[in-house]
């Protein structure tokens, strides 16, 4: 500041900002190009716009007023629905609705996999428990499994120990038979243990001895006492905690053990009792081996057509070869045994019981075959080269000896 108090003279001082620009921007001119304008001004905001845009274009509606969504344009986004499916998959959620005549008239599409994951979902391949010791050949005609000299010999030794019992009496017969039958419920036990089951071994194993000797000591009246006492017992074992997982399924298959080979093998015990009883244990024997040499010889040597899936080594022709040795076995052989061959029996009886073994024994043989591949194995034992176990060699005579049994009782064949 300079001068006397009376006459200040200050500085300039320029504010910026306040300069009138040189060229002043006129309404509707570009600041970037003079040429750049509009050649009117733009409608107030709350005008009617001066040009309606295409209907093609969907942003013109936008400027109108709201319309019900029947009335929307197709292709506006907002009309599609909440998570929207491309592809096949969409056909799941938003396939037509059957029609009401027919409930099950749709056709249901299963999902899919995206095709740039199919390559890597890989399906896990299950490997069973055994494989079939025989496979059926480009023929259809069925190979052999067994070493047939080997079960040839095992046959031939079972066939003369059981000749042997046979001719000491009833009584060494229904020891024999008892231990037998024993030891194949110890098998069809095992094998359910080791399919993952628990049956009550132990008791199931007395239960089938006291069948076939209670039948043979009290005849026919002891065999619904067992089987009660069997029932009551198995539910004890569970009860009292011997075993308390599944008892559901464990109580069962320890009294289908029983059932299976102590009930259908108690009928030996009865056929003892009655003095011709060696004689018709004798025939339901023969027809028994009758069918498992004349299915297994006619099967090699003709066998084309398969039988069942439940047991994939035999054929069809096998078991009418089976059938049919059987039968002949029957009426011939069994027709010269006490009491089919000899008053109060005659040729007739014999045909009878040949006609009834024939059908029983393919019944016991498929059905054990069932339960095996159900079981997921090849053979229920060892204990027999070339046979397997008791239980594969016994299967069709389990159901023999009660057709055998009631077909004597029908024709008046006891003495008492």
């Amino acid at each position: 500041m300079v001068g006397d108090r009376g006459q200040e003279e200050f500085e300039e001082i320029r504010i910026l900002g306040l300069e009138v620009p040189e060229d002043v921007v006129e309404p509707g001119r570009s600041v970037f190009d003079e040429e750049d304008s509009v050649s009117e001004e733009l409608p107030h905001w709350t005008e009617e716009p001066a040009t309606i845009a295409s209907d093609d274009d969907p942003w013109s509606e936008i400027a109108q007023t709201p319309k019900w969504s029947d009335e929307a344009l197709i292709e506006h986004e907002s009309q599609q629905h909440v998570g929207d499916l491309d592809g096949e998959t969409a056909a799941i959620f938003f396939d037509e609705e059957p029609s009401d005549s027919d409930p099950f008239s749709g056709e249901f599409n299963p999902p899919i996999f995206p095709p740039d994951n199919t390559e890597e979902i890989k399906t896990e391949k299950t490997t069973p428990v055994f494989q079939p010791a025989a496979q059926s050949n480009t023929t259809g005609q069925s190979v052999p499994s067994r070493n047939m000299s080997t079960a040839l010999i095992t046959g031939l030794a079972l066939g003369a120990v059981f000749l042997g019992v046979c001719a000491a009496g009833a009584t060494v017969t229904l020891i024999f038979s008892t231990a037998l039958l024993v030891f194949a419920g110890s098998e069809f036990f095992l094998t359910a243990r080791r399919a993952g089951y628990q049956p009550a071994t132990l008791l199931g194993m007395a239960a089938i001895a006291a069948l076939n000797i209670g039948a043979y000591w009290r005849f026919e009246s002891a065999i619904p006492l067992i089987l009660a006492l069997t029932v009551t017992f198995t539910l004890l074992w569970y009860l009292t905690g011997v075993d308390r997982n599944m008892p559901i399924a464990n109580t069962s298959i320890t009294l289908f053990g029983v059932a299976y080979i102590g009930l259908l093998g108690c009928f030996i015990g009865l056929m003892l009792n009655d003095k011709n009883g060696i004689g018709m244990l004798l025939a339901a024997v023969l027809i028994t081996v009758g069918y498992d040499t004349g299915g297994l010889l006619v099967g090699r040597l003709i066998g084309r057509t398969p039988l069942s899936s439940v047991s994939p080594n035999k054929t069809m022709e096998g078991l009418l070869g089976g059938m049919a040795i059987s039968f002949l076995t029957g009426v011939i052989v069994v027709g010269q045994i006490t009491p089919f061959g000899q008053d109060p029996g005659d040729l007739g009886t014999a045909f009878v019981l040949g006609l009834v073994g024939a059908l029983a024994a393919p019944l016991g043989d498929l059905s054990e075959s069932m339960l095996k591949r159900d079981l997921g194995i090849k053979d229920m034992g060892s204990v027999l080269p070339g046979h397997g176990g008791f239980l594969d060699r016994f299967d069709a005579l389990l159901f023999v000896l009660p057709a055998t049994y009631f077909t004597a009782r029908l024709l008046n064949l006891f003495t008492a």
